[in-house]
């Protein structure tokens, strides 16, 4: 009888001896990062938005160029050009690494703000270009 028990003991030593070791080697390898992956973008023709404000708060292009917003934020912002501006545009609610993208078809001077963040806002100046 005392046989017997011992065997079970040592069958369920055993089991949970395996359990642990494959639990062990499960936790080892490598799992995919959950970082989100940071945006390249062009300093000529990008703004980066956040809850300090707009960088940079004055960009000149060239008439045809799209200009992208990058919320670099932890809230929701969203763009909007100011009254009689040029060309009006608004972008939906943006969330964090979220892009709002405006190709400027109008020369002029365009005042931009964030609907959600009065600290954010800046202008933007649209040179005819060369045709």
């Amino acid at each position: 009888m005392y046989a017997r028990a011992f065997r079970v003991a040592r069958t369920v030593a055993v089991l949970l001896l395996t359990v642990i070791l494959l639990s062990a080697a499960g936790c080892t390898g490598s799992s995919p990062s959950h970082t989100t992956p940071r945006r390249d973008y062009n300093a000529q023709t990008t703004i980066l938005i956040g809850s300090s404000g707009a960088n940079p708060p004055v960009l000149v292009v060239d008439k045809g160029v799209t200009v992208t917003w990058l919320n670099t934020g932890t809230g929701y912002l969203t763009v909007a050009s100011d009254e009689n501006d040029p060309d009006a545009f608004m972008s939906s609610p943006l969330s964090f690494n979220e892009e709002f993208q405006w190709t400027f078809t109008l020369p002029g001077t365009y005042g931009f703000h964030c609907t959600e963040n009065p600290a954010i806002k800046g202008t933007i100046i649209v040179n005819p270009g060369t045709e």
